[in-house]
């Protein structure tokens, strides 16, 4: 079965899940504006590993939202519960290690190298890690702050991005708190 029928058949699986990312009226700042979202069974992407096999036999379900701040920036929450911290832990290293691809975009040029960061401090949080990426969108120069975390046994995602004067770490860390605390 090709990614894309085993995303289709997790998402059929994962009907009447609710998404656990924050509404648009949740995230600090703002004011957001979810742009979709979606859940489906946890490993649709058919990794083999063993904390996302263990997540399959709990029937986890990961929830997805995107958020624009009109004019600003776009936000994107994922986020994924395993079956133990230490799966957590695990995943996180492996969603890290995936390939990371900007949307086309008619104004995109000049898109640099992601490069990891010192993360912002995030209470609730057992781990962290950060990344930045530049753009140009527009002509303007542009940048989005990416944070991988462990709360719990649930690992969050999110990912800022809009010029790079609008953007900076200590909102996405205080959406990201806002997320972790949400999930409690």
């Amino acid at each position: 079965m090709t990614n894309i029928g085993r995303l289709m058949l997790a998402q059929v699986r994962s009907i009447g899940s609710r998404n656990v990312c924050l509404p648009a009226a949740g995230v600090p700042g703002g004011p957001w504006v979810a742009r979709g979202g979606r859940t489906y069974r946890t490993g649709a992407s058919g990794s083999t590993s063993e904390a996302i096999t263990r997540a399959r036999a709990i029937r986890s379900v990961t929830s997805v939202r995107g958020y624009q701040e009109v004019g600003r920036a776009d936000l994107f929450i994922q986020v994924i519960p395993f079956a133990s911290p230490e799966d957590a832990r695990a995943a996180l290293t492996e969603l890290r290690a995936l390939p990371r691809t900007m949307p086309q975009s008619k104004g995109l040029s000049d898109v640099g190298e992601m490069r990891p960061v010192t993360p912002p401090a995030i209470p609730g949080v057992s781990h962290v890690e950060a990344a930045e990426q530049p753009f140009v969108l527009d002509g303007e120069h542009s940048r989005t702050l990416t944070v991988w975390c462990v709360a719990a046994q649930t690992v969050v995602v999110a990912a800022l991005g809009g010029r790079a004067e609008v953007v900076r770490w200590p909102q996405l860390a205080e959406i990201v708190e806002a997320q972790v605390a949400a999930l409690a």
